[in-house]
C-alpha cells in the first residue's frame, strides 16, 4: 500500500482561498467525491466533522492535518490533498495554522489500512523538505511527484 497510489491530480487542490475548517472539510470531500472514493459526501462530512469535533483535532502540528473518518459513504480507499494560501486554526497541538490537509478515506471494513496509511502519512510528513515542497508545487501532478519519489525513496518502489 502506498500513499501515491491512494491519490489522484484531480483529488489535490492546490493554493486555496478557504478561511475556516468546515470549508476545508467540504472542499476534501468534494475532491474525494470527484476522483470516485466517496459514494455518500454528505454522510462523510458529517463522519469527519463528528471525528474532528468529538475524537480531536487531526492536526498533527508542522501546520498539517490529517482528516479522516472511516464510514459506510466509502467505496475505495483514497486521499485528496489540499494546501491553504492561508493557514486555518485546526486546533494544533502547537497552535499552528494548518495550510496542508491530506483526507484519509477508507470503507468500514478495511480499518487496519486506514491505521496503515495514518502511519505512513505521519512517517512521510516528518520530512520537512518534502512538506516544504509540497507546499511549493507547481501542479498537482508535481505534487504527486514529489510524494511519490520520497515515499518510493522510503519504503521500496
Amino acid at each position: 500500500m502506498k500513499i501515491s497510489e491512494l491519490m489522484d491530480p484531480k483529488g489535490i487542490l492546490l493554493y486555496a482561498n478557504i478561511n475556516n475548517a468546515a470549508d476545508v472539510l467540504g472542499i476534501l470531500v468534494e475532491l474525494q467525491e470527484g476522483i470516485g472514493v466517496i459514494t455518500n459526501g454528505t454522510a462523510y462530512y458529517n463522519a469527519v466533522c463528528q471525528r474532528e469535533n468529538f475524537g480531536g483535532t487531526t492536526a498533527i502540528g508542522e501546520g498539517i492535518a490529517l482528516p479522516h473518518a472511516i464510514n459506510a459513504g466509502v467505496s475505495a480507499p483514497g486521499i485528496s490533498a489540499l494546501t491553504l494560501r492561508r493557514g486555518v486554526d485546526w486546533g494544533a497541538p502547537d497552535g499552528r495554522p494548518v495550510d496542508l490537509l491530506f483526507m484519509i478515506a477508507v470503507p468500514p471494513e478495511q480499518d487496519s489500512l486506514h491505521l496503515q496509511i495514518l502511519a505512513r502519512l505521519v512517517n512521510l510528513l516528518g520530512r520537512h523538505a518534502l512538506v516544504d515542497a509540497l507546499r511549493h508545487a507547481s501542479s498537482p501532478e508535481r505534487f504527486l511527484e514529489l510524494l511519490q519519489k520520497v515515499e518510493n525513496a522510503c519504503f521500496g518502489g
